[in-house]
């Protein structure tokens, strides 16, 4: 098992009450084929199955793979919780940073939550599958205050007989905290990395192609300015 340092689930319902969860919205996410785009954060999300078996040293530091060269880098908590509410799912947030969420049949528009739950999951890449059962899982960076800067987010979107509504329909989105270390390589598991679109590192073959329409753009400009002083 990972280690995960979890309240009870007793603890997670009373808390649930006293915090309640937002309004459920609509999905804003775009999917764009490997990479998912939120318009509200500005950010896009690449699909886990990219840094599956990967460590988070593995990724940092660009060991056999070029994902923060090419400006991609870890989420945080705070940007996954985030990810999760943009994609029309209700999380309740607790004290200490973590967000859980598990709704069945019972739930009010439950199979709209499923579907976005569902969507969500597909948008990201599923990292495992049973049947009808659906689950995906990746790691993510953590506030380092109050925190303890080697400890890892974890978060896990899990679907249950997805629209069966049958008695052991559900789906839950969870996050906890991780004890193992960075070096560990989990093979079920990929990574929550985001990218800043205004940041994104431009295709060396891009500037001299730029430079080249810059200096066709200055020659028309010298051009007509020659040709407008030969005429008067």
């Amino acid at each position: 098992m990972f280690g995960f340092k979890s309240v009870s689930m007793a603890a997670i319902a009373a808390i649930s009450m006293l915090y309640g969860t937002p309004a459920r919205a609509a999905s804003i996410l775009i999917d764009q084929g490997s990479i998912t785009y939120d318009p509200d954060t500005k950010l896009q999300w690449l699909d886990i199955t990219a840094t599956a078996g990967l460590s988070y040293n593995d990724v940092l530091t660009n060991n056999g793979v070029n994902f923060v060269q090419n400006g991609w880098r870890f989420a945080t908590d705070f940007e996954v919780d985030q990810l999760y509410r943009h994609a029309g799912l209700p999380l309740a947030s607790y004290p200490n940073g973590q967000f859980f969420y598990a709704a069945d049949t019972h739930t009010p528009d439950y199979a709209a939550l499923e579907h976005d739950a569902f969507t969500l999951g597909s948008q990201l890449s599923w990292t495992s599958q049973s049947g009808n059962d659906f689950s995906t899982n990746a790691f993510f960076d953590i506030h380092q205050t109050p925190r303890n800067p080697a400890t890892l987010g974890f978060t896990t979107l899990s679907i249950i007989d997805y629209l069966e509504n049958g008695p052991d329909s559900s789906f839950i989105v969870d996050e906890a905290l991780d004890s193992i270390t960075k070096n560990d390589r989990i093979a079920t598991a990929g990574a929550m990395l985001v990218r800043d679109v205004s940041v994104v590192p431009i295709p060396g073959g891009v500037i001299p192609f730029a430079a080249i329409l810059l200096g066709l753009t200055g020659i028309n400009l010298w051009r007509k300015r020659e040709q407008d002083a030969a005429r008067a």
